[in-house]
């Protein structure tokens, strides 16, 4: 039976108090401990028994299917508590991977309704792919969201967690979530690939229905979509990276460390100190451990030659002539100059070329603002190119910019 979401939303924002303690027993509750919480949260004259069956029938709770008059909150409505909450969980790369084969499955279903111009099926089949891009963009969020939060609960260790355990969960993400992410994401993959062959089936049906004024939108709108989707995917991951790598190095060294002091503690405790060889293992030589120690008394003599000793300024080392500052290519003159040039088929070659002498990293900051604006359509051809520097030598696959139509 439907719900009517007027009266779904007033229900809930008369007991968000109830609602959100019914979200906090995530492992349910019987029917006594359900009737406990409405009594303390209960707003109206209404018995527990019938705001249990309005919960019910509003599908904010249903049975526990292996106890008997035991609640939980459904999936769909503690989905949305965690979204407003902002305590999203990790989604694991394998269903993205799922996703992304079900994106290509749709992909065929548009390309076979653009040959048969079946219009009806064209706009399903894009409605689809909308529908699944958006659900790789929302995971990717998410996970960046659960990532950061569970970075900032190993950071704080309100729980005193010893610094191997707070590895170990580091060490969850690390190889769960960012190393698979980092594999899903190269742009010598499946899923660029996939996007790929989808941008060019998109811009082909924009051009074979110019005419058709509604089609051509929705296929316009779904290329911009998948513009976001790729760039909110790479944001998502070097997000998350940055705040897990730094975590991962210190703790990683962190748990080494603790992991050799113990065991040398613990061969202590069984085999004495000597056990460890201490003066072979520091290379200290035996017998010259005192020799070159100061006494007290040379101590004294010279801490009392340099009381009221003041320092000199130091003298300014003249280098002759003054480095070459720093080059910066401004965003907004970037973008304009840009503009006057489309279109441009290989934007790495065309910044070489305009910018040339500029160091490689601007070069490449530039070249992420171009990738990363809305004001152009792009695409990456299938073939790839070495670009020459001083010094190194670049394999890329061209990027390509044009006006948005």
């Amino acid at each position: 039976m439907a719900i009517n979401p007027q009266s779904f939303f007033n229900f809930a924002a008369q007991n968000y108090p109830l609602l959100h303690d019914i979200f906090r027993r995530s492992g349910g509750m019987n029917d006594a401990e359900l009737s406990e919480l409405i009594r303390r949260h209960r707003i109206g004259l209404e018995s527990p028994a019938a705001l249990i069956e309005k919960l019910i029938n509003l599908k904010i709770i249903e049975p526990l299917p292996d106890a008997t008059a035991s609640y939980e909150m459904t999936r769909t409505v503690a989905v949305l508590f965690r979204f407003l909450l902002q305590e999203q969980r990790l989604t694991s790369t394998a269903v993205i991977q799922a996703y992304l084969d079900e994106l290509e499955q749709e992909q065929a279903d548009l390309d076979h309704a653009m040959c048969d111009d079946k219009h009806t099926l064209i706009e399903r089949a894009l409605d689809e792919i909308t529908e699944t891009m958006e659900r790789i963009r929302q995971d990717s969020r998410a996970n960046r969201e659960a990532i950061i939060n569970e970075v900032m609960t190993v950071k704080s260790n309100r729980e005193k967690r010893t610094v191997s355990e707070r590895f170990e969960v580091i060490l969850y993400l690390w190889n769960h979530y960012i190393e698979p992410l980092k594999d899903l994401i190269d742009v010598r993959k499946t899923m660029d690939a996939s996007l790929d062959s989808l941008d060019r089936l998109l811009k082909h049906g924009a051009e074979q229905f110019l005419l058709d004024g509604a089609l051509y939108r929705e296929f316009s709108r779904c290329s911009v979509r998948l513009v976001r989707l790729r760039r909110d995917i790479t944001a998502d991951f070097h997000e998350s990276m940055h705040e897990v790598e730094p975590l991962y190095v210190s703790l990683k060294q962190d748990s080494t460390l603790a992991k050799g002091v113990a065991q040398a503690l613990e061969r202590i405790g069984k085999e004495g100190i000597k056990s460890l060889n201490l003066p072979a293992a520091l290379a200290i030589p035996s017998g010259w451990l005192r020799e070159g120690l100061f006494d007290n008394t040379d101590i004294e003599a010279f801490l009392h030659n340099v009381r009221g000793y003041q320092p000199q300024e130091p003298p300014v080392i003249n280098l002759g002539t003054e480095g070459p500052s720093p080059r910066f290519i401004p965003p907004d003159e970037l973008i304009d100059t840009l503009r006057k040039s489309l279109p441009v088929g290989d934007v790495l070659q065309w910044l070489l070329d305009l910018y040339e002498g500029y160091p490689f990293p601007e070069l490449l900051r530039a070249y992420g603002r171009i990738f990363g604006s809305d004001a152009f359509k792009t695409g990456f051809s299938r073939e790839e190119k070495s670009y020459r520097l001083p010094g190194m030598t670049v394999f890329a696959r061209p990027l390509a910019v044009e006006a948005i139509p």
